[in-house]
């Protein structure tokens, strides 16, 4: 891990009422998987959603491979290679795989019509590429849950992310297929990509992390080396007071 893929420095972010993050700093290295780690209300989701170019940050700076940017919107975050898959997918139902992938960014062959098959044969390359086993031209509608959460990840591939923002990615998934997605993450990165995580599930995070950065209230409370740092640790951090109710089970309060 050469340098950071990412610096949000200083970020600050107010809803009526709600002080969202409050000089929340995030260095991101690249080519690591990186959690961010909280309770429900930490500001995980605002903190992303500002890099995603959802909302604007009130203050602070961010940094996409050391580049100073301003992302106004999710358009302009794709252009920068950064991607998201949302906890809810964005999915149609009645369209296919490929249809869905494509929708916005339709190729064209050269009489100016949909170049479906072309699109079909990339994404089947990228499916393999990435373990995702996903059928390109199969219905959303009759595929499962943890299936339309790789095709996701195949439309943020197809328009080649390679910083990937995962939000909640297992809180609708089975075991089985939490396992899946966890081998997923590794293939991504010896792909070369780099991924921010949220959750609050610690038993993920050891299995799946390099490193972890923990906000609590919307502030910054630091960031550590995964291997180094228990899950007691984590949820100390996490919680600010000593945990006698971890569930080592799911890996989480």
């Amino acid at each position: 891990m050469d340098g950071y893929a990412i610096e949000m420095l200083d970020i600050s972010k107010s809803f009526p009422g709600v002080l969202a993050n409050d000089r929340v700093t995030l260095r991101v290295m690249d080519n690591e998987v990186h959690a961010i780690l909280g309770e429900n209300g930490a500001g995980k989701s605002t903190l992303m959603s500002i890099l995603f170019g959802l909302y604007s940050a009130d203050s602070g700076v961010i940094k996409v491979r050391g580049k100073e940017v301003r992302i106004g919107d999710p358009n302009h975050a794709t252009s920068l290679g950064i991607g998201m898959v949302h906890q809810h997918f964005k999915l149609v139902h009645n369209y296919t795989v490929t249809e869905n992938i494509i929708l916005g960014s339709e190729p064209r062959t050269k009489w100016g019509n949909v170049g479906l098959r072309e699109a079909e044969k990339k994404i089947a390359a990228l499916s393999r590429l990435y373990g995702l086993d996903v059928d390109p031209k199969a219905r959303i509608e009759s595929i499962s849950v943890g299936m339309q959460q790789r095709v996701e990840i195949l439309k943020i591939l197809y328009r080649q992310a390679t910083i990937l923002i995962f939000d909640e990615p297992t809180a609708v998934l089975t075991p089985q297929e939490i396992d899946e997605l966890m081998r997923i993450f590794e293939r991504l990165k010896a792909e070369g990509k780099t991924i921010i995580l949220i959750t609050h599930k610690l038993k993920e995070i050891k299995e799946s992390s390099d490193r972890c950065t923990v906000l609590r209230r919307g502030a910054y409370i630091g960031t550590v080396d995964v291997k180094d740092t228990s899950e007691s640790r984590l949820a100390e951090m996490m919680v600010d007071r000593k945990s006698t109710r971890l569930n080592s089970s799911h890996g989480k309060l």
